[in-house]
This record gives C-alpha cells, sequence and structure tokens, in this order.
C-alpha cells in the first residue's frame, strides 16, 4: 500500500489542481458578474473557462486505474456541478436581473442550493461504496475536516453576526467553505499519508 501511494502518478495532481481551478475561476465569474463588472452574455462565455477545466479533469482521471466508487464518485460530480453552474447563472438571469418572481422563481431559486447539497450526499456515497479500507478512511478524514472547519467558521461567525460585529452572510458560503475544507484535508491527507484522496 505504501508503495503505491508514494507512486501516485502526476496526472492526478494535474486533475486535483484542475479540478480546484475550475471552482475557484467558476467563483471569480461568480463574482465578477455580481459586481457589474461584466455583463451576462461575458459571464456565460467565460463560464467555458471552469467548465473546460471540470471536463479536463474528469477525462483525465478516468483515464486512470480508478475504482468503480471513484469513476460513479466523477461522474456524478460532474453531472452535479455542471447542473449547479446552468441553474445558478439561469436564477441569477431570471430572478436577479429580470426581476422573475412568484412559484416559478421560487423553483429556479432551489435548483443550485439543491444542485450544491448533491455535492455533500455525492461525498458521502464516496465513503459509501469505497471498498478500499485505506481510501475509504482518507475520505471520510477529509470529510471531518471540512465539517470541522465549515461548522467553525459558521459558530464563530454568527456569534459575531448576534453582536452586530460582521454584517450578515448568505447561508450558502458555509456549504461552499465545506468544500473548500474538502480541498484542505486532501491536503492534510497527502501531507500525512502522501496521496489526497479521491483522485489516485
Amino acid at each position: 500500500m505504501n508503495a503505491q501511494v508514494e507512486n501516485a502518478p502526476a496526472e492526478g495532481r494535474a486533475c486535483v489542481i484542475a479540478a480546484g481551478c475550475s471552482v475557484l475561476t467558476a467563483l471569480l465569474v461568480l463574482f465578477l458578474w455580481k459586481s457589474d463588472a461584466i455583463g451576462i452574455t461575458t459571464a456565460y462565455i467565460l463560464a467555458i473557462i471552469p467548465t473546460a477545466l471540470m471536463v479536463f479533469a474528469f477525462v483525465k482521471t478516468i483515464s486512470q486505474k480508478q475504482t468503480k466508487a471513484s469513476l460513479r464518485y466523477l461522474a456524478r460530480m460532474a453531472i452535479v456541478m455542471a447542473f449547479y453552474l446552468l441553474t445558478l447563472f439561469l436564477a441569477e438571469n431570471l430572478i436577479e436581473d429580470r426581476g422573475l418572481t412568484g412559484p416559478l422563481a421560487v423553483i429556479i431559486a432551489l435548483l443550485p442550493g439543491l444542485s450544491f447539497a448533491g455535492v455533500i450526499w455525492i461525498f458521502g456515497g464516496l465513503i459509501v461504496e469505497e471498498t478500499d479500507e485505506f481510501y475509504r478512511m482518507l475520505y471520510v478524514r477529509q470529510g471531518l475536516i471540512a465539517t470541522a472547519i465549515s461548522f467553525t467558521l459558521a459558530a464563530v461567525w454568527g456569534f459575531l453576526e448576534t453582536y452586530k460585529i460582521v454584517q450578515p452572510v448568505e447561508a450558502y458560503w458555509w456549504p461552499t467553505m465545506w468544500c473548500f475544507g474538502l480541498g484542505i484535508g486532501a491536503i492534510f491527507n497527502k501531507i500525512k499519508y502522501g496521496v489526497y484522496g479521491e483522485i489516485r
């Protein structure tokens, strides 16, 4: 097992970097759009970048030797992230920019949140379906680190909000912090065990 860990392919690192950059560039495009630095058309064009990075990470990963659980995880994650980006831009365009209201607006507003929540369920599915105990331990460790980071930030910020020291933040930032925490957990796994986690 240690020999396999030490010989983790460089392609795995490229996949992790591409996946991480995909999320960061998607958030950057959203930030630029929300700050009115770019228009809706430019935002849609720039959204090609995080989508291409996610596709690259997915294709490179499935070309490596992966377990069935890892392949299912990657396929589900790619579908959910694509759906998330699509519904997020749809909600921003129809509700925020065009003022859509009523039941249709509620349904459209629910879709990005549900797809974001799907990330957590998909990660849980990876833990359940993984047959290799070493990798299952890595996933559990990664998830616990992510949960500790996001819950700590939520608790501290919540009390700061209560006493009017900081401004309130939208609740979707806490699962966003959980996703960033997964990345930090993967780095901790790499430092301690020589392998990140999901990407082998």
